[in-house]
């Protein structure tokens, strides 16, 4: 975490409301740069709803929202991508028919904006060169497996394709990520890839980049988080390290009366 604390996101008051259902009440956090959280809650607690206020899907109800001291509450989803927020999903979102190298690459280029002709080739070799070499980079940070790289993504394992979509995310140069339940859908044998991935991410990248992350297997958010969130019906119920968190009686409770082996 950066020395300084410097706030990277922070939200003032962000409430989402759909019709008679508030999703989201009143949240007001700070995010430092270079920090490492993740939210929890129980189903329904609005943790999918605060990640889709902070990237644009949803307009907030009231509230606001600043990213490096900038009101974006109202910047669309481009405009948030483009000023350094990314996001993983909670399905898989690759483009199945294209090999691994070519998902992270088409990601690439379309950060760069580089232009292609007619036929989709881009004009300069060197441009495609530099592609190719961050596009390895990016890879291998990921932990992606070499040997798969120019297979269809549709054929590479489970495990393979949640490190391609943080590689995808990663290709947008973010400032910040935000990973929604990067291990749904896997089993316990390949949990273990995906927090070495996201390990090997955070060692990479370092205070230059910011890591928030909703998950509700409780043993990457013990292993990830400097700090936990803790929604429950839409607002902030409790925050603070792993640790205590894991001891907190209203969160145990929130969790329908779970013991503290739960959140082990």
């Amino acid at each position: 975490m950066s020395s300084e604390n410097e706030i990277i996101l922070s939200t003032s008051g962000l409430t989402k409301n759909f019709g008679g259902l508030v999703a989201v009440s009143d949240i007001s956090i700070d995010i430092e740069r270079g920090s490492v959280k993740a939210i929890i809650g129980p189903n329904g607690s609005g943790k999918t709803t605060f990640f889709n206020l902070i990237t644009g899907t949803f307009p907030p109800t009231t509230g606001k929202i600043f990213f490096e001291g900038r009101d974006i509450t109202r910047y669309s989803m481009y405009q948030r991508t483009r000023a350094g927020i990314s996001r993983s999903y909670q399905i898989t979102n690759i483009f199945p028919y294209q090999t691994t190298f070519e998902n992270i690459r088409l990601a690439v280029q379309g950060c760069s904006g580089a232009k292609v002709n007619f036929f989709g080739i881009l004009k300069k070799a060197s441009t495609f060169d530099n592609f190719h070499e961050k596009v390895i980079d990016i890879a291998t940070i990921v932990g992606l497996d070499p040997a798969r790289l120019y297979v269809p993504a549709a054929l590479i394992p489970h495990a393979e394709q949640r490190k391609l979509e943080i590689a995808m995310a990663l290709a947008t140069e973010p400032k910040l990520l935000l990973l929604d339940e990067p291990a749904a859908g896997m089993s316990i044998e390949e949990i273990p890839e995906v927090i070495d991935s996201i390990l090997r991410v955070k060692e990479s990248y370092g205070d230059q980049l910011t890591l928030l992350v909703v998950e509700h297997k409780m043993d990457i958010v013990m292993k990830l988080s400097e700090e936990i969130i803790v929604l429950s019906e839409g607002k902030i119920i409790a925050k603070g390290p792993p640790k205590e968190i894991q001891q907190n009686e209203q969160v145990l409770t929130a969790y329908l009366g779970g013991t503290d082996e739960e959140l082990a």
